[in-house]
């Protein structure tokens, strides 16, 4: 029996094509290199679709970036900053070596570089890590007696660390294993002392 599909779930479903379409396309060819009309051929659809679901390229942009925090599983509250720690390596292990991670890794140096060459493709990206900088700040904030920055710059050391190296993961995992993240945060972050003199648990 056929699925009979509603119209908002064929509309979510055309969404999802094109922003698969879209996301292979900006990894393997670049942003600037890949048009609307490719991104649309890609998924089996017409152009209009694209504008029917995004107003252009910039809001395709926008979209995969909000798709990838929608998805992303979210590291639960932990009640020491040690088993935060120990949460957010585990799921970072478990995660980067995943094909989708891998090709969102790919689009993400495209976007990048796309914001980075001109100020008015950048607000999609600012967005984005914006947010998963706070994201982070709200967890570090339940620790903030412990860490040796503020939350705020806790999260910022966070993304630098889980970009880094992710990316020489994916390129070297021999040299650069996923675990390293975890020891990176671990060694930064987690090894304060507090007065006292002991290590915080």
């Amino acid at each position: 029996m056929t699925e009979r599909l509603t119209r908002a779930q064929q509309q979510e479903r055309t969404r999802q094509r094109l922003l698969d379409s879209a996301e292979a396309l900006f990894a393997d060819r670049g942003i600037h290199q890949t048009s609307l009309d490719q991104v649309a051929a890609a998924a089996g659809l017409t152009k209009g679709a694209i504008y029917a679901n995004f107003g252009g390229k910039n809001d395709l942009i926008a979209a995969l970036l909000q798709r990838k925090l929608d998805t992303d599983e979210p590291v639960r509250p932990r009640e020491s900053l040690q088993s935060w720690i120990r949460g957010l390596a585990e799921d970072y292990e478990a995660n980067v070596p995943k094909p989708e991670v891998r090709r969102f890794a790919m689009a993400i140096v495209e976007l990048w570089l796309h914001g980075m060459r001109e100020e008015a493709n950048r607000d999609a990206l600012r967005r984005w890590l914006a947010t998963v900088r706070s994201l982070h700040a709200r967890d570090a904030a339940a620790f903030s007696d412990q860490l040796p920055l503020s939350p705020e710059e806790s999260a910022a050391l966070l993304l630098a660390i889980d970009i880094g190296i992710g990316l020489q993961y994916l390129v070297d995992p021999e040299a650069v294993p996923a675990a390293t993240y975890g020891r990176g945060v671990e060694a930064v972050l987690g090894g304060v002392r507090r007065a006292g003199g002991s290590a915080p648990r």
